[in-house]
């Protein structure tokens, strides 16, 4: 099969994932599975990057040590606060 036919079929069923349950079970999974794995990727790096902030000096250091590990925590906290809200919304 084809690259092309598989996504041919895939637009056409399209509607499928955009029904009530597949949201929600989306949003489930995102929070309880996908969230963690990326938040414990994110942990790692920003440990890694306040690491790197010691050999580093002035906007280099502040960008390592504060700015990037800040802005990923931001993010995936956002993103947690997010779904949760969806999931509660919607009963899960």
């Amino acid at each position: 099969m084809k690259i092309d036919m598989v996504k041919q079929e895939l637009k056409n069923r399209i509607g499928d994932f955009v029904q009530d349950e597949a949201k929600a079970a989306t949003v489930v999974w995102l929070k309880d599975k996908a969230l963690p794995a990326v938040q414990e990727v994110a942990d790692a790096y920003t440990a890694a990057l306040k690491a790197s902030a010691a050999d580093e000096t002035g906007w280099c250091k502040f960008r390592d040590a504060i700015f990037l590990p800040g802005l990923v925590d931001a993010a995936l906290w956002l993103t947690g606060k997010a779904l949760g809200e969806m999931a509660a919304r919607q009963g899960a």
